[in-house]
């Protein structure tokens, strides 16, 4: 049972939105270190910034490719995967062609997924974009994720206003079975929802710089512990 003595451990925290600047992504390296994250994931830009800022330290780094809207060619998405595996990342999360498979164009939706996943060493997260796709689309896209390769289904980049659910992470993670591993992100705020959705199947969490911060402060409050926020101001 995940304890709430053991969620940083499942973290990726995280700056990839539009306006990240270097005070953003040294900020979340902080974090990362004092909370003992799984891993940081930024830009492609930054993502020697973040291996950098974090030598000496036993975490992940990793990157986005075809973020965030997942339209990029194929042939795109390859090369930059490949180049960020070259620069040091050691996961890759990848946005799906989203409306290659609301187009019900599901065979060329597969093969966009396979051609990462073969492309690269590291592990792919596969982001399917939940907040723009119904229970049953939920299902059919962690099926087709899981089936085309992908080692990780993840459910939404967190730019659509719509936040994931427990009962999303429970509709992933059975569809995409038990070799597959679902990461949760996008709208998630507060440490019993993340609990929950550890019981229901996540098995990482992506979260925000700005969110990180208020759950790790409400962490620390409940373990009964000293904020630890207060030494990376």
């Amino acid at each position: 049972m995940v304890s709430l003595e053991t969620l940083p451990d499942m973290i990726d925290i995280t700056a990839v939105a539009a306006d990240t600047r270097l005070t953003d992504v040294d900020r979340i390296c902080d974090i990362a270190k004092a909370y003992h994250c799984a891993s940081t994931i930024t830009l492609p830009c930054y993502l020697a910034r973040t291996m950098k800022n974090t030598i000496g330290y036993d975490l992940l780094h990793g990157s986005v490719t075809g973020f965030p809207y997942g339209g990029e060619l194929t042939s795109t998405k390859v090369y930059e995967a490949k180049q960020l595996e070259l620069l040091g990342a050691q996961e890759i999360d990848m946005v799906m062609n989203i409306g290659a498979f609301l187009s019900g164009n599901l065979k060329y939706t597969k093969q966009d997924i396979t051609a990462v996943c073969e492309a690269v060493k590291v592990p792919v997260k596969v982001i399917i974009e939940t907040a723009l796709l119904t229970n049953d689309q939920i299902a059919k896209a962690s099926e087709l994720a899981a089936s085309a390769g992908a080692p990780w289904v993840k459910s939404s980049t967190g730019f659509h206003g719509k936040p994931t659910t427990v009962e999303i992470v429970r509709i992933m993670k059975d569809a995409a079975g038990e070799n597959v591993k679902i990461k949760a992100a996008g709208g998630i705020r507060d440490l019993d929802t993340m609990l929950e959705m550890a019981e229901a199947g996540a098995e990482r969490f992506g979260l925000g710089g700005r969110s990180c911060e208020t759950i790790f402060r409400e962490l620390d409050k409940r373990l009964g512990r000293e904020n630890l926020m207060g030494y990376i101001e």
